[in-house]
């Protein structure tokens, strides 16, 4: 039998994140680089915020490359699982990190605005599920995690339509994929984020702000657990999917909200 605190442990490990220049993408990558892997990070702006994450991912001692990747583009995801394989050789762990959020009443909702969210949150995460899995297949061996959220569990007054809709197909997705792919030793997980205060909602660590004098208290009042959730709640989370520790789990939906979903509001 493995030692318990083995199973956590990610060492000679591969892991890819995207979006993983800051935020929940980074947390997830700085996780996992502390249970001892190496990390290659996509994103749209190969400087900037992904030099920084590089540079602080280096200091776990491990190695990390950046990637140029729009995952909206096709070849783009095509050569960053090139990329990978080239430097590399391998990956064992793919985190689908990246994506966008948008809020605005259905009923003046654009066509070019759902398109936009549904090509990268949904379609994004399909292409990179694809190329990095004709990897996985060869190998016979892969870990999955995408990353949904609970806005496609519950239904919100304020117009987030096409987002709550790329995110429960991406657990369609999810569910899919665990099932066509199990046979190669595949397997593929979901995380469902609540209110975070890194990454889109960061604005909640502002408790002088406008924003979150309107948005905190209530959602707060929603929330069992009593505060947002922190980078440190991404990274046992990710470490769990990614590691042993989970190695009978495929198909499942870990939600990471504090009880949020659940509340019955009474």
């Amino acid at each position: 039998m493995t030692q318990a605190l083995d199973l956590f442990k990610l060492d000679e490990k591969v892991a890819v994140v995207t979006g993983g220049g800051r935020g929940l993408g980074y947390y997830s990558a700085e996780g996992m680089a502390e249970a001892g892997a190496d990390i290659a990070i996509c994103g749209r702006d190969i400087h900037g915020k992904l030099d920084d994450a590089v540079k602080k991912l280096k200091k776990n001692g491990r190695d990390c490359i950046k990637i140029k990747c729009d995952i909206t583009k096709e070849e783009e995801v095509k050569q960053m699982a090139k990329t990978v394989k080239d430097y590399y050789g391998k990956c064992d762990i793919l985190v689908n990190n990246a994506g966008v959020g948008d809020m605005a009443p259905s009923k003046t909702y654009s066509l070019s605005r759902w398109n936009n969210t549904i090509n990268t949150n949904l379609t994004g995460t399909f292409l990179c599920c694809r190329e990095i899995g004709k990897m996985m297949i060869k190998q016979k061996s892969g870990n999955i995690i995408n990353f949904s959220s609970e806005n496609g569990q519950v239904g919100f007054s304020t117009g987030f339509t096409a987002y709550a809709t790329s995110k429960i197909g991406i657990i369609g997705l999810t569910r899919s994929l665990a099932v066509e792919w199990g046979k190669y030793n595949i397997r593929v997980n979901a995380i469902l984020p609540g209110n975070m205060e890194v990454g889109m909602m960061e604005f909640l660590q502002d408790k002088e702000s406008s924003m979150y004098e309107m948005i905190g208290p209530p959602l707060l009042n929603l929330t069992p657990i009593k505060r947002f959730g922190s980078g440190d709640d991404i990274k046992g989370a990710i470490v769990f999917l990614a590691s042993k520790a989970s190695d009978y789990i495929s198909g499942a939906k870990i939600v990471l909200d504090g009880g949020f979903t659940i509340n019955a509001g009474l």
